[in-house]
């Protein structure tokens, strides 16, 4: 199968439709040819939808649940018309099959950071090494879309603030796991 072969399908999707839903099996990822879409989580038992992301052209959901073949975490709804390119779970194994090891090594760890930042977020995890955890990967997610002269700034503002609060929360394991 060589790439230029390859013909993605096309979706138009209407304004305010829902195109995954959570907990659905994991079919396909989308790219936003035109349009914007809303991703949030709905936690039923405290009646509360929690906002993950907007986004818009360019910009690709559900690549999360195709790497790791997992239901999906979060519902997509459109919030203008949108004209979607849709990518298989086959025409994405084909292209990490392609890629560099370092490539899939890379993709793996950075899908891996997203899932555990998403999970705390959405208080699917409960515990203090969680609560850690998700501090960590958020403080490197920002770092990595910070532009280089900026991230010096934020490292110097916030790394020296967010150790101190680690440090207090393992303290406080510690105090109560003797």
């Amino acid at each position: 199968m060589a790439d230029s072969k390859v013909i993605l399908e096309r979706r138009f999707i209407p304004k305010g439709a829902v195109i995954v839903k959570q907990g659905e099996d994991a079919t396909s990822a989308f790219l936003i040819q035109s349009g914007a879409v809303v991703v949030y989580t709905e936690n039923e038992a405290k009646d509360a939808r929690i906002e993950l992301a907007r986004l818009g052209i360019g910009q690709i959901f559900g690549e999360m649940a195709l790497i790791f073949d997992e239901k999906r975490s979060a519902t997509v709804e459109a919030t203008e018309d949108c004209n979607l390119i849709v990518i298989t779970r086959q025409a994405l194994q084909y292209k990490l099959f392609r890629s560099d090891p370092t490539v899939k090594a890379l993709v793996e760890m950075l899908s891996r950071r997203v899932i555990s930042a998403n999970n705390a977020v959405m208080n699917k995890g409960n515990t203090l090494d969680d609560l850690g955890n998700g501090v960590r990967v958020i403080y490197q997610n920002i770092m990595s879309t910070l532009p280089r002269d900026q991230q010096e700034m934020f490292q110097d503002g916030v790394l020296s603030k967010m150790d101190e609060f680690l440090g207090a929360v393992d303290a406080f394991k510690d105090r109560f796991n003797k």
